[in-house]
């Protein structure tokens, strides 16, 4: 890809800057990688959350890449 340097076996021992783009990799079930924020989810309403609210923390976590789809 034009304009991209890709790095291997990089290591840093001090303060690293970088500009530009950085293009990471989704996270899998094997491989570290890049994830998005969550939609926030709102707090259970009591100590005993309900099935909605627990389905939308997993919806939440599903549609962010935290957690696999099936």
């Amino acid at each position: 890809m034009a304009g991209y340097t890709k790095l291997t076996n990089l290591e840093v021992t001090g303060d690293l800057k970088v500009s530009g783009t950085v293009d990471l990799p989704l996270a899998t079930a094997d491989k570290a990688g890049a994830v998005k924020q969550g939609v926030a989810v709102a707090d259970a309403a009591s100590t005993a959350p309900t099935a909605a609210e627990f389905k939308a923390l997993l919806d939440s976590l599903r549609a962010a890449g935290i957690i696999a789809t099936s």
